[in-house]
């Protein structure tokens, strides 16, 4: 997809968001989804695409690859971009033109959708995936950026005729964050995989620590962190990514999590595994390091596909 017909696509979901934004919902999220399956593209094209989810928050447009060879039996991938979301710096597109030719070369459906900043402008809403407020308020699950993910990936199944039950999912940097709290808050029920690549800092499996720096307070029973725990989900830190400043939230909590992402990466897959330990879960988590790769996500992805296609 061109940059020039991404861009006039983005420029039109964020005129849309920011009129909706003002407009009183009367209407739930579930009937405007259902909405947007009426769209006129029925099917996902071969090679680029997009289709478009219209949410509470407003729309979400979903880019999306599909190759020659893809089947109804072929893997479909979810990309999970990073934070920088606003209109000069679409980080939607860095990582479509990334994973495209990944997605080729495995066969797999590729979706990247996209929370535009004026929709989903600060962490709570983007990377915490929407499912609690600012004063820890709960947010229903269906107006939460994790079931954007889960519509998007029914609504691909449906025009494709995919037999998939499951996806897999990746996320860099923020987007890493995003993926690494939707295997808590999910369980993993709609995940064949997850990888999540050098995130900034962690919501820890238990309840040492308040949300959103842990899962005290929130809705995660104990049966949906035993989903979490069995679930295959690879964290992948990039040896390089040591550096201490930047764009890392540097606090109390996160710093009891170590001061660099390679550290907290480390600390938080012990912490989980003990946690699953403890209560007897089963863990099937896995931890891989990429030598010489820093916090880029060009440098993590080919690691990232790797892992997404072994076979366990």
């Amino acid at each position: 997809m061109s940059k020039t017909k991404k861009l006039v696509s983005a420029a039109c979901v964020a005129v849309l968001a920011s009129c909706i934004g003002g407009m009183v919902q009367v209407r739930s999220a579930a009937a405007q989804t259902n909405d947007a399956f009426a769209q006129e593209n029925k099917t996902i094209p071969v090679g680029e695409g997009e289709f478009r989810l219209v949410v509470k928050r407003g729309p979400v447009n979903v880019f999306t690859y599909r190759p020659k060879s893809f089947t109804p039996n072929s893997p479909i991938w979810v990309v999970i971009h990073g934070q920088k979301r606003d209109v000069a710096e679409h980080s939607a597109f860095d990582y479509y033109d990334t994973w495209a030719p990944l997605a080729e070369k495995a066969g797999a459906l590729l979706l990247v959708p996209e929370f535009v900043e004026q929709s989903w402008p600060t962490s709570w809403q983007f990377q915490f995936g929407n499912v609690m407020t600012k004063s820890l308020k709960p947010v229903p699950w269906e107006d939460s950026g994790f079931a954007v993910v889960e519509m998007a990936f029914k609504r691909a199944v449906a025009m494709t005729g995919s037999h998939r039950q499951r996806f897999s999912i990746f996320g860099h940097g923020g987007g890493a964050q995003w993926v690494q709290r939707y295997v808590l808050h999910s369980g993993g029920r709609y995940i064949a995989r997850a990888v999540a690549a050098n995130p900034g800092w962690y919501m820890l499996p238990d309840d040492e620590f308040k949300y959103p720096y842990g899962i005290q307070g929130t809705s995660i029973t104990p049966a949906t962190l035993r989903g979490a725990f069995a679930t295959d989900f690879v964290l992948l830190l990039g040896q390089a990514d040591v550096q201490t400043g930047g764009i890392i939230r540097n606090n109390r909590e996160t710093s009891a999590q170590g001061t660099t992402r390679f550290a907290r990466g480390h600390f938080y897959f012990n912490r989980a595994a003990a946690d699953a330990k403890r209560i007897g879960a089963k863990f099937a988590w896995h931890l891989r390091e990429v030598p010489g790769a820093g916090h880029d996500d060009a440098d993590m992805a080919p690691a990232a596909a790797a892992a997404m296609m072994v076979r366990r």
